[in-house]
């Protein structure tokens, strides 16, 4: 019969635990406290029309560039991915991204389960990797190929637009 020894025991229960700590680490995302740009403005509004039973959130963000090998992919922001078309001019940036939802008014509500196959389910929308407030958005940028995540607080509340 053959026995472990302690030190065997306690390199097995080592390289165990470096393997997991080392996986967690590689999931978690860190967010940048500076980042190479400045904020100017930040603000979003809710619309709403196009069509009966549509409506949304716009984002928008502008700043000026430190850099120029500055480019901007996403926008997190109550708990919504805005994909983004970053516009720049001189050295400084806007960025938009709009998140829409449509419910159509044809759906079949009824005690009888039954009575509403037909329905389509409701899009799940997958879940943001971020814990933020109501006023926080997080910017996914790179410098040079290396991505970095910068957290903008206190975004501004404007007007709700109502489109024909």
């Amino acid at each position: 019969m053959k026995h472990w020894n302690n030190n065997k025991l306690g390199n097995y229960t080592f390289g165990l635990l470096l393997v997991l700590l080392l996986t967690m680490a590689c999931k978690t995302q860190m967010v940048e406290t500076s980042a190479p740009f400045t904020i100017e403005e930040k603000v979003y509004f809710y619309w709403a029309g196009g069509k009966p039973g549509a409506h949304g959130t716009t984002v928008r963000i502008s700043g000026q560039q430190t850099s120029m090998n500055v480019s901007f992919s996403k926008i997190y922001f109550q708990n919504h991915e805005y994909d983004i078309v970053p516009v720049f001019n001189n050295n400084g940036f806007l960025l938009e991204g709009n998140f829409s939802e449509y419910k159509p008014d044809d759906m079949i509500l009824h005690a009888d389960p039954a009575q509403e196959y037909g329905n389509t389910p409701p899009d799940v929308e997958k879940k943001i990797p971020f814990e933020l407030e109501a006023d926080e958005a997080i910017i996914v940028y790179s410098v040079n190929g290396i991505e970095g995540f910068h957290k903008v607080s206190g975004m501004k509340e404007l007007d709700r637009v109502f489109r024909p």
